[in-house]
């Protein structure tokens, strides 16, 4: 029985399953630490975009206006747009087996109006763009320094 060559046939073989092997373990490698930054970069934004309406909650006074700009460094890569506008409610109709004086009680305390803040972050990563968007309502605690727009309902 001839065995010659047979041995480097086996390692041939061998080398080509390890090198496929270790392909396919670098392409694994490679994906995990690209996920592992996209996941970093929508934690940030979250925090960022968190940030943006915590600054607006705290003022006082409210007003249908916008800003966009550039985050300060860590974050040079994030960039934000935010806008506020006033939404005007309906009145809704009271049932008309109501007390008189709770009736208009209840219509004094109607707040016609919510602000509604609108936050965009984006940012780039390897070429690509990535954004991410939030949209919250402000209770009518605040005062809104702006006249209604149109005819009441």
């Amino acid at each position: 029985m001839n065995r010659a060559g047979y041995i480097l046939v086996e390692t041939i073989v061998s080398m080509g399953l390890l090198s496929i092997s270790m392909l396919m373990i670098q392409a694994n490698i490679r994906q995990a630490v690209i996920t592992r930054g996209q996941a970093q970069d929508y934690t940030t934004a979250r925090i960022l975009l968190d940030d943006i309406v915590g600054r607006q909650l705290i003022q006082t006074v409210l007003s249908s206006r916008s800003d966009k700009g550039q985050f300060p460094a860590p974050n040079e890569r994030f960039s934000y747009s935010w806008k506020m506008t006033r939404v005007e409610l309906p009145r809704p109709p009271l049932p008309p087996n109501l007390d008189v004086v709770f009736q208009e009680q209840l219509e004094d305390l109607f707040v016609d109006y919510l602000g509604k803040l609108q936050v965009t972050i984006e940012w780039t990563r390897a070429g690509r763009s990535f954004s991410v968007e939030g949209e919250t309502l402000i209770g009518p605690s605040k005062y809104w320094n702006e006249k209604p727009r149109g005819p009441r309902i």
